[in-house]
């Protein structure tokens, strides 16, 4: 007798389903989909029971044909691709043909468009009635996993599916700033993002909903050739967090889980972060459809990217070489009093470059949001003082003080003159404290050393083979760039040899860099670039590697050694870019405490 048996039709679906369908906040992301894709101005969500007794997706867009209706529910049913090659270049959100057939294999779907209403489950044949939405499309999921209680009983609570289902609205929301998107809960409206200008403005309307976060804390990074188009809403350094759950993602306007394109947002940062800090970076990235492929997983939160290498080094690049920058100063008490908010007058430490901007977007910069949100709904602290909002508009004058009072980078010193450098000690095992003319220094003992260690790697030329070459495998992109590049490696003290399709050899290293086969390889698997550009970020993954950490104790004789290396420095930057010297004026310092000469 035959073991092998064709399943019930029944039983097919609903293991097909549950590939698609896993909860509610799935009904969701493929409903939107199909609304964005029938070039929808307006989409509302209204959930009810957390998403489980119905979930309702209305847009505007061009609506359903009564003809077509009845098969919306049909397996591999679809209108945005007819033909293999087709895949290849999608511009659509959806294109499985999957969502409504499963949809309606785990619940009761009834659509509605054109004046039609076609209803289906998985117990009974659909059914078309005339009636229902005029406009655009209504679809309505009932009675989810009615008939699966198993299914159903791993479903979280109410409000816990519901705000998943305020997620996935949130993140569909985001790359779609030309859509009104409203959000309803059990009948109360809960979040409504009208159309915005730009994708920054819809990025920090969502940003700042329930965050402690400032507009002005955020800037705007582009880059675009011919093949992709790479748009960054970037905080500034001094807003980060500890995880990385901040930094967002999206290829072609989906949202997607790509680690290395989110290492490269961190890469961009380097140094300007501390450690174990991460920024809120929303990154878009269009791409020509034919170098990527969604057709991975059903909720098309995966995907491969054919250049990804160079996507990667080109959003490295964007935030490291556009990101504004800043040099901390220090500055009386009296004086940043008088540029803060009275909630904020403890602060004696600030980047000079931000100071207006964030005190004057309390008052200000916020009015966009106001206008769309309940006053309820803001955390920015507003000022207590009354004649803060004058003080505001006298900071134009007050900053140009400040510019001149600040030191510019390259005067710091002349470091063709020698001067005695006197080593005070080390505070919290990560600054060293000096006295060097007639000021009083503040030195980042790691990012100096990372320093001094990337000059000395500049300028030597010994080279070590490695006893067992490392092996390592890399993306098809990247292979076909050290095929043709691999010299500019060996100019740097790096032999490179091809082993095999996209397997390559590690067989020699700087000798400096010798520890560290494992981290170099990881950047070459990445790294596109010019000369300079692989040298820069070769040269500072081994110096950062091979430097002396914050929490590392240092004595005396050391200290003093990489003090005088460091004031013979005509820059005083980090390999990354970042300042590592904080530098205190002896008459600052008397202000700050009441006294004068």
């Amino acid at each position: 007798m035959a073991k092998i048996k064709v399943l019930d039709r029944l039983v097919a679906a609903r293991i097909a389903a549950g590939e698609v369908i896993d909860r509610p906040a799935a009904i969701a992301r493929e409903l939107i989909d199909n609304s964005i894709d029938a070039k929808a101005s307006e989409i509302s969500v209204d959930v009810r029971g957390g998403g489980i007794e119905s979930l309702s997706v209305i847009d505007d867009g061009c609506g359903i044909e009564k003809d077509d209706l009845p098969l919306t529910t049909q397996p591999h049913a679809t209108s945005k691709i007819s033909q293999l090659d087709d895949l290849y270049h999608l511009n659509t959100m959806g294109f499985r043909g999957e969502a409504l057939y499963s949809i309606s294999s785990v619940s009761k779907l009834s659509i509605s468009s054109n004046g039609w209403t076609y209803t289906a489950d998985c117990t009974t044949d659909g059914e078309l009635t005339k009636g229902g939405c005029e406009r655009g499309t209504r679809i309505t999921s009932e009675e989810l996993f009615k008939n699966l209680p198993v299914r159903r009983s791993f479903l979280k609570r109410e409000a816990s599916e519901a705000q998943l289902i305020k997620n996935t609205f949130i993140s569909k929301a985001m790359a779609f700033e030309n859509i009104h998107f409203k959000y309803y809960q059990d009948g109360a409206l809960k979040l409504d993002l009208p159309k915005r200008n730009t994708l920054m403005d819809r990025v920090l309307d969502i940003l700042t909903i329930d965050q402690k976060l400032m507009r002005s804390d955020f800037v705007f990074l582009e880059s675009e050739n011919s093949i992709y188009k790479i748009r960054i809403v970037a905080s500034l350094p001094s807003l980060h967090r500890s995880d990385r759950s901040g930094i967002k993602i999206y290829v072609n306007s989906r949202a997607v889980d790509e680690y290395s394109l989110c290492q490269a947002v961190s890469y961009g940062y380097g140094e300007a972060l501390p450690g174990g800090a991460f920024p809120y970076t929303v990154v878009f990235v269009d791409e020509d459809p034919e170098l990527v492929d969604f057709n991975i997983h059903p909720a098309k939160k995966e995907v491969k990217i054919r250049n990804r290498a160079e996507i990667h080094h080109a959003i490295s690049s964007l935030i490291h070489e556009k990101l504004p920058k800043s040099i901390p100063t220090i500055v009386s008490a009296d004086e940043q009093m008088e540029l803060q908010p009275a909630a904020s007058k403890k602060v004696l430490f600030e980047d000079k470059e931000f100071l207006y901007e964030k005190a004057v977007s309390n008052e200000i910069k916020n009015q966009s949001y106001e206008d769309v949100y309940s006053p309820s709904k803001s955390y920015i602290d507003k000022p207590k003082d009354n004649s803060w909002l004058e003080k505001a508009k006298n900071l134009p004058s007050i900053n140009k003080q400040l510019e001149a009072k600040a030191t510019p980078k390259e005067e710091l010193w002349d470091s063709s003159v020698k001067k005695e450098i006197r080593y005070i000690g080390q505070a919290f095992k990560l600054f060293l404290i000096c006295e060097y003319d007639n000021k009083l220094y503040l030195v980042d003992q790691h990012a100096a050393h990372e320093r001094v260690i990337f000059d000395e790697l500049r300028k030597q030329k010994g080279v070590q083979k490695l006893l067992i070459p490392y092996e390592f495998e890399v993306e098809s992109d990247i292979d076909e760039f050290l095929s043709e590049h691999s010299d500019v490696y060996t100019q740097f003290g790096i032999a490179l040899s091809r082993k095999d399709d996209k397997l390559w050899l590690l067989s020699a290293l700087p000798a400096l860099a010798r520890p560290y086969e494992k981290e170099v390889a990881e950047l070459i698997k990445t790294k596109i670039g010019s000369d300079s550009e692989i040298e820069a970020a070769l040269y500072a993954i081994i110096a950062c590697k091979a430097a002396i950490k914050a929490g590392d104790d240092i004595d005396r004789f050391s200290a003093q050694a990489l003090l005088e290396k460091v004031f013979e420095l005509e820059d005083p930057a980090c390999p990354h870019g970042r300042t590592f010297i904080i530098v205190l004026d002896e008459n600052e310092l008397r202000k700050m405490v009441g006294r004068t000469k």
